[in-house]
């Protein structure tokens, strides 16, 4: 059980103190040590109040009320601020040991930025094709004497803009499905060809200016189909999107002797080298007047990676500012 419990608590990205009866204490987590930067083997057996001077006052007194804020000092001497709650094991009444959960203030800070900023996303997300849609369903209302020509123009609007809130939404689904685990329902053998055709059936752009060839061949991959498209969708919208002056986009794919290797290769603005590392976290977009300009919510390429990994396999990438883009999936032969 000791071992099952220390599996546990180093799962935690929180730090998870352990504090017995004594003061002293007794566990110490490995985000713990990542936290403060004190080790393990320099603060297990130690009482906290050495450790974290003034905690055990708070828990005594606080525990029941809001966050307990507590100052530790890591083996480098620079002092830590940690957020977070206690609550005591045991009966009442006897010497309590104590469970205290904590994280940084700084990384408390950076979550709530995060949320800020993907609320601030979103709400633009959404806005921008409601505030179309609304625009043109009232034209259309107030204006019953349109030629049919406008008329339809004006639909076709309304739809691509339906169309992308539905994407939005369908990629917020599945960014929970990443986050809770669950992501691939079922591995089968998929036709490479077949499933980027349907890819480009669903795919908004102007097919003279994004050409986009496949040499694909009868290429098969492995893996749960719903997800593979979603791969290539978000890999293909990016290319058309972020390639603002048209140019050929290229999809083939290598057979190798355990699984199969596709390259998508466009010729848009690039990336910058220093932001390479950057572009599969979530809500991260590249930052340019070029990419603010064609929107999005910093989502896509987060999707690909997490999906492509649940399958077992990996994405790089190679771009250049000015040279165009190349992703490179990797994925391997699996079908159980």
């Amino acid at each position: 059980m000791s071992d099952v419990l220390t599996t546990l608590l180093d799962l935690l990205d929180e730090g998870v103190c352990i504090v017995d009866a004594e003061g002293q204490i007794a566990r110490w987590s490995s985000a713990a040590e990542g936290i403060t930067g004190a080790p393990a083997a320099d603060v297990l057996g130690k009482p906290l109040a050495q450790v974290v001077p003034g905690a055990v006052e708070a828990f005594e007194h606080e525990y029941a009320g809001g966050p307990i804020q507590a100052s530790v000092a890591g083996r480098d001497g620079v002092p830590r601020l940690l957020v977070g709650r206690a609550r005591p094991i045991g009966s009442p009444g006897k010497a309590q040991s104590w469970l205290w959960v904590f994280q940084s203030e700084q990384r408390i800070r950076e979550i709530d930025q995060l949320k800020a900023e993907f609320v601030g996303t979103i709400s633009h997300e959404l806005r921008t094709p409601l505030t179309s849609i609304k625009a043109y369903t009232a034209t259309l209302r107030t204006n019953p004497q349109l030629d049919e020509g406008i008329r339809s123009e004006f639909l076709q609007i309304v739809e691509a803009e339906a169309d992308r809130l539905t994407r939005l939404v369908d990629d917020l689904l599945v960014v929970t499905r990443i986050d809770s685990g669950f992501m691939l329902r079922r591995r089968q053998s998929v036709p490479l060809q077949g499933l980027l055709e349907r890819v480009l059936t669903n795919l908004a752009r102007d097919m003279e200016r994004h050409p986009i060839v496949l040499d694909v061949g009868s290429v098969e991959i492995s893996g749960d189909p719903d997800r593979l498209h979603e791969v290539f969708a978000n890999l293909l919208e990016n290319a058309v999107k972020y390639s603002p002056h048209g140019g050929e986009i290229r999809i083939w794919a290598e057979r190798l002797p355990d699984g199969v290797r596709v390259i998508v290769r466009d010729s848009g603005m690039g990336i910058a080298e220093s932001e390479l590392s950057y572009i599969f976290d979530k809500f991260y977009r590249v930052d340019s007047h070029l990419t603010a300009a064609a929107g999005g919510s910093g989502l896509g390429l987060y999707i690909v990676q997490s999906i492509v990994r649940a399958h077992g396999g990996t994405v790089g990438v190679v771009s250049g500012v000015g040279h165009g883009t190349t992703f490179t999936v990797y994925l391997p032969d699996r079908n159980t």
